[in-house]
């Protein structure tokens, strides 16, 4: 196995005519995304959050009160049907208020609609108690015998959805990993502007989990119950015949005996949000890790273009847990205990089965738990960036999360930054390219993690590492924190909008923005967004 040591983690380079201070760059990207290409080690991060970062999260108008349908907010009345009556009434692109009061919920609350949003007036005067945990309220079976379900699911607020978009026909020619074009026999309706999803199979060699982990490592056991691994996202931008044009390179190789076949994207909840709001738990000991009772807070499951913002939790089993979902951000998210000790939750922030492109944004997890942001199942694109903590670990649960980015954020302790779990015939730890940029401690950084476990791991602008390059191994470029850019998210997302014309401003029209991106792609005939 080659590898190089380099005399400079990073280049230097004085200040550009583009206006970049002087500083360290790193070789992948450059100042300006110069020496990046699609097909690379490095992925394309810039399309990850609600609405891709084209538009802005929207401000619906409130069109009912929790208190218009009987909610006291007394801290005494179980307010749960008030608060079902008014979700289930609230008009198209409305918004449910919670008004200032401390709010008994009793069961769980769903939001399976479009363009609805519950909204509080702030977390610490908005705030929802909950007496009991779900597995009092809603018994499930353990997991493994002994294992509580609600460690790894549930939420007392469930954001639900399912895609309902029919089958267009198989891929019948290979493409590579950065491509973006998808042959068909035919393209049957689809039209410039629609949504697809690439779904491939695993077949019984495991070639495609194995992909997943850079073609240099297998999966375990237990990840070939995982049977379409990849079911990937993206926009039509020109249609010839069977031939599409996607507006984004392709994060994985396509190969017709994985049976790749492309569907419309059509999911029953976009647009919703959860906002404003606190969620605060009794603060009884923590159960036993696996056995937590759950008092959980917020589930996202099968959503797309979605969000929660502005969420404090105290006390809770798990926080945010997003599953199967797309383009969906969370922001502005605290975590905090009242009254437990130790590592006093499961989960503050979990990605699985699938979910593609979410932004996790101005975290801060006042309180460490057993695991604080978690990629898992197949999660493939997320971005976690601008957070704080008191000793954050970025939890790779295994089943083949790949190509994640953590950037611009301050670990606390960073000892545990590595720190990760999952059952061990669940494969390695992280699926391929799974990227560190730019994170703050106040302490050592634990030892880079083995190869044997992360493939093509990148760790870029931390730490005080031996520099590496090495071309079927680790990426490792140190630094004290002087890196352009400090946060490869943002740099990302800024040449996008700069290469399409994207005007970073409320004053312009998304529809606007969207159809001039089409025109200048099909002017052009390249889809390669952020390319």
């Amino acid at each position: 196995m080659l590898k190089i040591s380099i005399a400079s983690a990073a280049v230097c380079l004085l200040a550009s005519s583009h206006g970049a201070g002087s500083g360290c760059v790193s070789a992948l990207w450059g100042n300006f995304g110069e020496p990046w290409s699609p097909g690379w080690r490095l992925s394309d991060f810039s399309l990850a959050g609600y609405s891709r970062g084209v538009e802005r999260i929207p401000d619906y108008p409130v069109l009912t009160s929790v208190r218009e349908h009987g909610a006291k907010g007394d801290g005494v009345t179980d307010d749960t049907e008030a608060f079902r009556r008014a979700l289930s009434m609230v008009g198209d692109r409305g918004t449910v208020l919670v008004p200032a009061g401390r709010y008994v919920i009793s069961d769980v609350l769903e939001i399976n609609r479009s363009h609805v949003v519950l909204r509080g007036e702030g977390p610490e005067c908005s705030i929802l108690v909950f007496h009991k945990p779900l597995s009092e309220i809603h018994p499930k079976e353990n997991v493994d015998t002994v294992k509580s379900a609600y460690s790894f699911t549930g939420g007392y607020v469930v954001m639900k959805g399912v895609d309902t978009g029919k089958c267009i026909g198989e891929v019948v020619a290979v493409a590579r990993r950065g491509d973006n074009r998808l042959s068909l026999p035919s393209s049957g309706d689809l039209k410039e502007g629609d949504w697809i999803r690439l779904v491939m199979e695993d077949p019984p060699d495991h070639s495609l989990l194995r992909h997943l982990h850079g073609d240099l490592l297998e999966p375990g056991a237990d990840t070939p119950n995982l049977k379409r691994p990849v079911d990937w996202a993206a926009r039509v931008t020109a249609v010839d015949g069977g031939h599409l044009l996607l507006d984004r390179p392709l994060r994985v190789d396509v190969r017709t005996e994985w049976r790749p076949v492309v569907h419309h994207l059509n999911p029953t909840l976009i647009g919703s949000g959860i906002e404003n709001l606190g969620f605060e738990f009794p603060g009884v000991p923590k159960k036993p890790h696996l056995q937590e009772a759950g008092y959980n807070a917020v589930q996202i499951d099968g959503a797309v273009d979605c969000w929660v913002r502005k969420i404090t939790v105290t006390d809770a089993d798990n926080g945010i847990m997003v599953r199967a979902s797309r383009f969906c951000t969370v922001e502005d998210f605290v975590s905090r205990s009242a009254k437990r000790t130790g590592l006093t939750g499961h989960h503050a922030l979990w990605a699985s089965g699938r979910t593609q492109d979410c932004l996790f944004i101005g975290f801060h997890c006042e309180t460490p738990y057993v695991h604080d942001l978690t990629v898992e199942g197949c999660a493939n694109g997320n971005v976690f960036t601008k957070g704080s903590g008191v000793r954050i670990n970025c939890d790779h649960h295994r089943n083949a999360p790949y190509d994640n980015l953590f950037t611009d954020f301050d670990a606390g302790d960073p000892g545990r930054l590595f720190e990760s779990s999952g059952r061990g015939d669940r494969g390695p730890h992280s699926g391929a390219r799974t990227t560190f940029w730019c994170i703050r401690g106040n302490g050592a950084f634990p030892a880079i993690p083995p190869s044997s476990e992360w493939p093509f791991l990148n760790m870029v602008g931390f730490g005080n590492f031996s520099p590496i390059q090495d071309p079927q191994g680790p990426w490792i470029e140190p630094g004290d924190g002087r890196l352009n850019p400090v946060n490869l998210w943002e740099a990302q997302v800024k040449r996008r909008k700069e290469r399409q014309g994207i005007p970073d401003t409320d004053a312009v029209r998304a529809t606007d923005i969207r159809e001039k991106l089409l025109l200048d792609q099909k002017q052009a005939g390249v889809g390669e967004v952020g390319h």
